[in-house]
């Protein structure tokens, strides 16, 4: 409606002091036309400038997530880091366990340094996003000044990843690095490293045990049970 008035103002005022000939109705008509418009105008500038009229409003929606990955039994949630200082950054997960494309936060200067991380003992993750907005304070304000655009324009956005212990939070390379150490390890060189490196570590293992308890220098039984036990924590490492 601001809008309105503005256009009738100098509408009016063109009006006023092109057609109408006595001069004092001119006068007063240009006059009044004019104040109506510098009002009009001024009240627009100060809404979309100052928030005029408006207040803040903060809302909260939390929804369950879903691993951007979830191969080899480990369930990732990925970040890309963006700008210089590395504490920005976007964050990649799934919406739906059956989603193809994965969801990512905002990039933009409302979001990026306000994406956290938090650890739970919960079985499923949770993203909490709030969300401050301008709103008008009443009906009446939103009629006259919702022409302005600052209905629900965003102040500030915070997502909070809720994630289970045992999810990992890795960023883009990372999991790029971890993907290619998992595939090495699947061909017979990298299981003969790892069984290499998992006797490597039953043998250091074995000299601690010995020099605790000199017996089992001689006692062979003792020494494979504990071997045994070496190897299978090696294994699960």
């Amino acid at each position: 409606m601001i809008l309105a008035t503005l256009v009738i103002g100098a509408v009016a005022a063109f009006l006023c002091y092109v057609y109408i000939k006595p001069v004092v109705w001119r006068t007063i008509g240009t006059l009044l036309s004019a104040v109506l418009l510098v009002v009009s105008l001024v009240m627009l500038t100060v809404n979309s400038g100052s928030h005029y009229d408006m207040h803040k409003v903060m809302t909260t929606k939390t929804t369950q997530i879903h691993p951007a990955s979830s191969k080899n039994s480990l369930n990732i949630m990925l970040y890309q880091p963006i700008g210089s200082n590395g504490k920005e950054t976007v964050q990649v997960y799934k919406e739906t366990s059956d989603q193809k494309k994965p969801s990512h936060t905002q990039a933009n200067e409302y979001t990026v340094a306000n994406n956290h991380i938090k650890r739970t003992n919960a079985k499923s993750a949770t993203l909490q996003v709030k969300e401050t907005r301008w709103k008008f304070k009443s009906n009446g304000y939103k009629f006259w000044f919702g022409i302005s655009g600052m209905e629900n324009k965003l102040v500030k956005r915070s997502n909070t990843f809720n994630l289970p212990k045992d999810w990992l939070h890795l960023s883009t390379t990372q999991v790029k690095a971890l993907q290619k150490k998992i595939s090495g390890m699947k061909t017979k060189a990298g299981q003969a490293k790892v069984k290499e490196q998992a006797q490597q570590y039953v043998s250091q293992k074995m000299k601690v045990a010995i020099m605790k308890d000199p017996s089992l220098a001689t006692d062979k039984a003792k020494q494979a049970q504990l071997a045994k036990n070496m190897d299978r924590n090696s294994s699960n490492r």
